[in-house]
């Protein structure tokens, strides 16, 4: 499916409305869940404009890019992106709290959300390669060979992109966050 998705998105960078539209097929149900993954499970909506708002920045990013990684990498990348600034542009974040997430760590909203919030930030700081890797393999649910192939990487090179941001963000973030959400 990867080389399939590189042909439409080489399509998609010339203008090309039928191969935008197979991409947003094949990556829009993935593209709701992990935006449902980040915002929580009580913010439906907000993930279906997350979704919104990233299909129209691949189609007018699709020009600048550069087939030497996956459109699924790519795409991803523009959805947590797209959530981060969504997250920044409601300050108070109150309608962010969520006790249903996937991301839930504690029965305290404001908790859960602040440590919510530290960990997509600090996942945010991590390198392209490293951040890409960690978002695929603990938010989209992606086993480490699927990473390595949508990331057009050997297993080992994934590994260690994985086994470098985990240490990094071991150095950061809680160890009780770690061990839940990363199982470090």
């Amino acid at each position: 499916m990867s080389q399939e998705l590189n042909s439409y998105m080489l399509k998609t960078a010339k203008g090309d409305k039928e191969s935008f539209r197979f991409i947003a097929n094949a990556l829009g149900y993935k593209m709701h869940a992990m935006a449902i993954k980040f915002l929580g499970s009580s913010h439906f909506d907000d993930a279906d404009d997350v979704v919104q708002i990233s299909l129209i920045k691949v189609w007018q990013s699709a020009p600048r890019w550069v087939n030497k990684g996956s459109v699924e990498g790519y795409v991803y990348k523009i959805v947590f992106s797209t959530c981060m600034d969504l997250l920044r542009r409601h300050k108070s974040f109150n309608e962010f709290k969520d006790n249903h997430s996937n991301l839930e760590i504690t029965n305290n909203n404001n908790s859960n959300y602040e440590l919510r919030k530290m960990l997509l930030n600090n996942i945010q700081k991590l390198p392209t390669h490293q951040k890409e890797a960690i978002l695929l393999h603990y938010f989209c649910g992606y086993k480490q060979k699927e990473v390595s192939n949508i990331l057009k990487k050997t297993d080992k090179a994934t590994e260690s992109l994985i086994i470098r941001a985990r240490k990094k963000l071991k150095t950061i973030l809680p160890k009780d966050l770690l061990e839940e959400l990363l199982y470090v």
